[in-house]
């Protein structure tokens, strides 16, 4: 709704499709002084009218007190006498009736009359002037007539958004909405106390409501309407405070209380609200649905093959066993006008988890309130258990039940059939001469009108089954997307009462909040809002188990929920903590510890690194890419190892793509998969493992239609798979190996070419033969690395060396490899054409085996030492008996 300010015969207000809205209630010491009497004066009354009635009860119960003895051994016709003959307490009983119907008359008639928003409509208000004050609850009021007395008090002009959020900080429902923000109630006080004082002396005589703070009032007002509540309460004011003034949102914003935060959580307690106000309605329009298949004029027909196939959810609803259905509003909304458009049938598309059940069964719960269109009113929604339906018989006897069963909905005419997951009776027939599909059975009844039907099915199985068919052309598609993240947030809202009750523990708001990010962001098999709900299960049990034994902790924070993510997916997402800020500040000294040299790749890697764990990276992009080249054995694969192993845990974390085995036309099958079922690699990988480093070794090799994929990959972060599925990459670390131009790199670096220099040489001359320039600029670093110098094989030999000796000393033998024992190594496997793999297999053939033969033949035991000589050969000395 477009919302208009403006001023009108003096009267400031807002006008919206014709009408005009304003406040109009008088603001004055002396008014606020008569409303406070009349509220005083009125609670007198009904306390004495209470007072009066509870007095009849006692005096009644003293005058069959004082008569027992008398009353017990009469009959009840001589009760009755009794009763009427003249007596005091009799008198004040009967008095006390007359006081209590007055009561109960004035408490409704005060329920009705206060606080009540106009019934209008907002879409032709005909020019009306709506005083907004007559729909504000009597808490209400009085916040706003607070308000004026502090801004009196305080000696200022206005009454401005200030002054009204400072007095709403002492309502109990608002405080208690910032202890689930978990703000620092203490400072956000403070910071708007020292904005609070500053005095007007001059103007303070005529003090009035501000602009803005009428613009809160008029919006409240509006907004109350809107969400179909009958009164404004305090947190519409809150609402709405927030933006009318710009340094009160700056002093929210650093109590960490964003607009989105302040919005759902608010939406949060609407929730709660609108469930306890629900049930009270819920069980009064429930009395008058009939507990069994009838209608309530009795003229439906029993459907008992249907009843024993099926469940029905009215009844269900009925007897509350469905939770609340939040934020699907427009898909109810298509459901009703697709019904009212003449079709008899909508399918609801989504994937599984996004909640078309939820919505199905919300529908229920509004049937039984009567709040549905017509067609809907004084029916069944009863849904078919299809598996019950075809488990354990044939095609033909699967058609017979479901013939019945519609028979029997078309005689009884007030049902709505569901069938969940429409897909699992498509193509079941009989299998014989006419045999029918048994959805083109349903497809006909609803062309021909016979069967109102609900139904759902997944993407996938849409496109497979029903896109096309006779049976889409009868059920118009209505699609259920997966909910945005505030909206996710208030779906789980909605759940958080029923774990703190089930668990005994305690929720805040960032908690929820946090269940929703992260698993939208790491969990990526699954879909809002059902993921999030699993994570917010876990966490409770988490957080319930701890609470046994640890009653400080019942509260569910942030940081329990970034852990149940972290064993979930084995993603790092807790809060960077002093111990890893010192592990990421460090990571190439700890890089290092594997990796030999190549200090401009490390150092490239390491910022990439830091950047992504402290979120300064593009949130639709891979972590970082990297195009390793250089020469066979320098290092590139390792590189890619030891950054799996020091960024995610474990170099298992890494996902190694021979390129080689890409080079056919079907290699982009074989990396994601077609519609035919068959599964991709690559895809499948990072489906099952999002946290990965994926490798692509000798990438030069791959296939051109492989290669395009990567242009999507590392720009927007996703492949879609064979399946249709997306795959999300934005948590992965691609790195590409290429030997392109290893020679000219080898020849450059001992003629002292610059490095950089070398680069821009292959990326214009050898890199363009293979990747189109395009692939090339997506990486976010082109790294060359130098062949290695005999200084490095010298390194790398006492890394690969201490392995060997960390193995040994498991076994309680030590290894001492000599420096010149090591050198010698080195130079026995040193090639600059090859780097370090001679090395790897020098070792092996020399010491490995060695080692093997000696430990075999007994001829080394616990304590002795392996020594490697200046010769490169080993040495056994041998321990003192004990």
């Amino acid at each position: 709704m477009k919302i208009n300010f403006k001023k009108v015969e003096d009267k400031f207000g807002a006008e919206l499709n014709g009408g005009f809205f304003y406040w109009n209630a008088t603001l004055s010491q002396s008014a606020i002084f008569l409303n406070r009497l009349r509220r005083q004066v009125n609670k007198l009354i009904n306390f004495s009218a209470a007072l009066v009635g509870a007095a009849g009860l006692l005096s009644l119960a003293y005058y069959f007190y004082q008569n027992f003895q008398t009353i017990n051994s009469f009959s009840l016709a001589q009760i009755s006498f009794l009763i009427q003959t003249p007596s005091v307490w009799i008198l004040l009983f009967l008095f006390s009736i007359l006081v209590d119907t007055f009561l109960f008359y004035r408490l409704t008639e005060e329920e009705y009359q206060l606080g009540r928003i106009k019934n209008f409509s907002v879409d032709d208000f005909g020019g009306d002037k709506i005083a907004v004050d007559l729909g504000f609850s009597t808490n209400s009021l009085i916040i706003v007539e607070n308000a004026y007395e502090l801004a009196e008090k305080l000696k200022q002009s206005e009454v401005n958004p200030r002054h009204l959020f400072w007095v709403l900080l002492r309502n109990n429902k608002v405080r208690t909405l910032f202890s689930r923000l978990n703000v620092d109630y203490a400072a956000l006080v403070d910071k708007l106390k020292r904005h609070l004082l500053v005095t007007d002396p001059a103007s303070a005589q005529n003090l009035i409501l501000s602009e803005k703070t009428q613009e809160v009032l008029i919006q409240a007002y509006l907004n109350a309407y809107n969400d179909k509540r009958r009164a404004v309460d305090v947190l519409d004011l809150l609402d709405f405070c927030y933006n009318a003034d710009d340094l009160l949102g700056e002093i929210l914003f650093d109590c960490e209380i964003s607009q989105e935060k302040l919005v759902n959580a608010i939406a949060w307690f609407r929730s709660n609200d609108k469930v306890i106000i629900d049930r009270k309605i819920f069980r009064e329009m429930a009395r008058l649905k009939p507990g069994s298949s009838m209608d309530r004029a009795y003229t439906a027909l029993s459907t008992p093959t249907l009843d024993y196939f099926s469940e029905d959810l009215t009844l269900r609803a009925k007897y509350n066993y469905f939770g609340i259905c939040l934020n699907r509003d427009k898909e109810i909304k298509d459901i009703f006008d697709t019904f009212a458009s003449g079709c008899f049938g909508a399918l609801l598309v989504g994937s599984v988890g996004v909640g078309k059940r939820t919505i199905v069964e919300g529908i229920a719960q509004l049937m039984v309130k009567e709040d549905v269109p017509e067609i809907f009113k004084d029916k069944r929604l009863v849904e078919l258990d299809a598996a019950r339906l075809i488990g354990g018989v044939s095609a033909a006897e699967a058609e017979e039940r479901l013939m019945t069963i519609i028979s029997e909905i078309v005689h009884a005419k007030n049902v709505i059939l569901f069938v969940d997951n429409i897909s699992a009776i498509t193509g079941i027939s009989s299998g014989g001469d006419g045999s029918l599909d048994l959805a083109q059975v349903f497809a006909n009844l609803l062309t021909r009108g016979n069967v109102y039907c609900l139904a759902t099915i997944s993407p996938e199985n849409y496109a497979e089954f029903v896109e096309g068919s006779a049976l889409g052309n009868a059920m118009p598609k209505i699609e259920v997307r997966e909910p945005d993240h505030n909206s996710a947030i208030q779906m789980l809202q909605t759940k958080v009462a029923y774990f703190e009750s089930k668990y005994g523990i305690y929720f805040d708001y960032d908690a929820i909040a946090s269940v929703v990010e992260l698993s939208a962001r790491y969990v990526n098999d699954k879909f809002l809002p059902e993921k999030a709900i699993d994570i917010l299960r876990l966490a409770a049990v988490r957080v319930a188990n701890i609470c046994k034994h640890d009653k400080k902790h019942c509260f569910c924070s942030q940081d329990d929920v970034a852990d149940i993510i972290a064993e979930f997916t084995g993603v790092p997402v807790a809060r960077v903590g002093e111990k890893e800020t010192e592990k990421l500040l460090n990571l190439e000294a700890s890089i290092h510890q594997r990796m030999i040299g190549q200090e401009e790749a490390v150092n490239a890697i390491s910022g990439s690194l830091r950047r992504a764990r402290a979120e300064m990276r593009e949130g639709k992009r891979p972590i970082a890419s990297f195009l390793f080249l250089g020469p066979t054995g320098v290092g590139k694969t390792e590189l890619a190892k030891t950054v799996a192993e020091v960024y995610f845990g474990d170099e298992k974390n890494m996902v190694r793509l021979d390129m080689s085995e890409y080079q056919m036309s079907d290699s982009v099958v074989k990396m994601i998969g077609d519609s035919a079922g068959n599964l991709g690699y690559l895809t499948e990988a990072v489906r099952h493992h999002p946290f990965s480093l994926i490798l692509f070794d000798e990438i030069e090799k791959a296939n051109p239609d492989v290669l395009n994929l990567f242009l999507q990959l590392m720009d927007d972060g996703r492949l879609t798979d064979g399946s249709g599925r997306t795959i999300d990459f934005t948590n992965a670390i691609i790195v590409a190996t290429s030997n392109a131009g290893a020679l000219y790199i080898e020849e450059a670096v001992e003629t002292g070419v610059d490095i950089n220099i070398i680069k821009q040489e292959i990326i214009d001359n050898q890199l363009n033969k293979f990747m189109r320039p395009e692939l090339i600029n997506r990486f976010d670093g082109v790294i060359v690395f130098k062949p290695l110098s005999f200084a490095n094989v010298v390194e790398i030999a006492k890394l690969m060396l201490n392995k060997i000796g960390r193995s040994l000393e498991e076994k309680g033998i030590v290894f001492a490899p000599t420096q010149s024992g090591v050198e010698r190594l080195a130079q026995l496997g040193y090639d600059p054409k090859f780097g370090a793999r001679p090395l790897r297999r020098l070792l092996q053939d020399r010491i490995e085996n060695e080692v093997a033969n000696l430990l075999l033949a007994k001829k080394i035991r616990r304590r002795d030492t392996i020594i490697v000589n200046d010769k490169g050969e080993l040495e056994v000395g041998k321990a003192n008996e004990l």
